[in-house]
């Protein structure tokens, strides 16, 4: 009975200073409609010293659709390097991708993926620009620029089959649960916020690992 009247003295002391905060002016100008602006902005540059190992170390056992099929080179003699730029909206219903490459033979551009992983660390693909562009044709000029959206990532995990769409397809919220993959623009801002996104541009010579790899960083 007396922690229950404690309580109410409590209650009744504290309303005077809620009706105060209440009547406060909000600490920001709100508006609703601001939230479609441009926020929290990301870079990377590209190049083929971040990629995970040489072309030469992809485990036998991968399936052949993350094999080369032409001859691959190593990194240090590969002139190609990329810049990359991620920028999301205030309110995470959108994201503007902008991304320049140089020294790679457009021919020969096989893939071109957002993944999550650590650096260099090979990890599971988020957004995959394959499933809505031809990748070779965006580059014609050197530069590629789209916005994504949720759909473009729910895209990535249903297009993903079998044990190796588990394993590649989605990045999970939580490491420790798999099965939870992120399914939104404000899930791909928190692991990019965790450092752990990263660019990959996959060619025919440098399938597994990919040619150039830039892992995204804020800008300041």
């Amino acid at each position: 009975m007396r922690s229950l009247l404690n309580l109410v003295v409590l209650l009744v002391t504290a309303l005077p200073a809620l009706a105060s905060e209440l009547d406060m002016s909000p600490p920001l100008a709100l508006d609703p409609a601001g939230g479609g602006a441009a926020g929290d902005l990301y870079q990377a540059w590209l190049s083929p010293h971040q990629e995970g190992g040489e072309e030469e170390d992809t485990p036998r056992i991968v399936p052949d659709m993350f094999q080369s099929t032409a001859p691959s080179t190593p990194r240090d003699a590969r002139p190609s390097r990329g810049h990359g730029t991620l920028l999301f909206a205030r309110d995470y219903s959108r994201a503007w991708v902008h991304l320049a490459i140089e020294g790679v033979e457009i021919d020969q551009i096989a893939m071109l993926h957002i993944h999550c992983g650590k650096p260099g660390q090979l990890g599971p693909i988020i957004i995959d620009f394959g499933i809505e562009h031809d990748v070779t044709a965006v580059f014609e000029d050197g530069v590629f620029a789209t916005e994504i959206t949720n759909a473009d990532i729910t895209a990535v995990t249903d297009h993903g089959h079998g044990l190796v769409g588990a394993v590649t397809a989605g990045c999970p919220i939580i490491p420790a649960v798999p099965t939870d993959k992120v399914k939104t623009i404000a899930g791909l801002a928190h692991i990019a916020a965790e450092g752990e996104l990263y660019f990959n541009l996959h060619t025919f010579g440098q399938m597994y690992f990919g040619d150039i790899r830039g892992q995204l960083k804020p800008v300041r």
